[in-house]
């Protein structure tokens, strides 16, 4: 599933290509997602413009000068791409038309939705209300690590709660903490101080780097035909079990465990 670098790299391709631009047609052609795409949600779209296309955690947002949003999760296989022509494709669910281009949302799992809201209420809505704070915004801070150290879990299914942290997901958590140093089942509560530090300093650190090389491609991730993701070859640890660790060379491999049924990959010795 994306994560917050490929949702990011996703944003930043739509809006270089639909912001600012007035809607001149769409057409639904599969409703059939995890929500069904609403019927009206064409008739909204026409004619509007949109004004802002934005992130919250792994959710895109579009802003129309109608005083609408649209809200999008790509689920596991969503992905947008760009045409001059009209030809459908096999899983095409929405066509989004402008001044000689159309945008197509198409998903071959359906685990992706596009949502409609009215734009005052967007950032309220079940999915957005919860979520915790963006790891590269001021508010992710050793101050919110703190108020937030009773909690009773490992320090990787802190950083994987959507409600502790936006846009977290499994790879980028392994990279985070291999890069920290911190081993991934140790109990969160018992973080010191400069732990913290060195977690939001590696967040940072993978995440623009992750954003900067489009993402990691795991499987189907690609935005407009073309494959992107090239951070996949900068990854230390995920993926990489019973591989030597990079940081201690040699007769260290890497380890796979399992935490809250999803893969964890860490070093048994640079990892404490």
């Amino acid at each position: 599933m994306p994560e917050l670098p490929e949702v990011e790299t996703v944003k930043n391709f739509l809006n270089l290509h639909l912001l600012k631009s007035t809607i001149l047609w769409a057409k639904i052609e599969n409703k059939k997602l995890r929500y069904e795409i609403p019927p009206q949600i064409c008739k909204i779209l026409i004619n509007s413009r949109i004004t802002k296309i934005t992130r919250r955690g792994k959710y895109l947002i579009f802003l129309l000068n109608n005083k609408f949003a649209i809200l999008c999760h790509l689920g596991m296989t969503g992905c947008f791409r760009l045409s001059t022509k009209s030809k459908k494709r096999k899983h095409d669910h929405l066509f989004i038309g402008i001044k000689k281009k159309q945008i197509i949302f198409n998903d071959i799992r359906k685990f992706g939705f596009i949502k409609l809201y009215k734009a005052s209420e967007i950032f309220t809505c079940p999915h957005l209300k919860k979520i915790g704070p963006e790891p590269l915004s001021e508010n992710f801070n050793i101050s919110y690590l703190e108020k937030n150290k009773s909690k009773k879990v490992s320090v990787k299914s802190f950083l994987m709660n959507q409600n502790n942290v936006a846009g977290l997901g499994n790879i980028y958590c392994s990279e985070i903490l291999f890069d920290s140093g911190i081993h991934p089942e140790k109990n969160f509560v018992k973080l010191k101080p400069e732990e913290y530090e060195k977690i939001l300093k590696s967040t940072t650190k993978i995440l623009n780097q992750a954003i900067e090389k489009g993402g990691t491609t795991i499987k189907d991730y690609n935005i407009s035909d073309e494959k992107i993701g090239y951070f996949k070859n900068k990854l230390k640890v995920y993926d990489r079990n019973g591989m030597a660790c990079y940081r201690c060379k040699k007769n260290i491999n890497i380890k796979k465990i399992f935490q809250n049924g999803r893969s964890t990959f860490y070093c048994v010795k640079c990892q404490k």
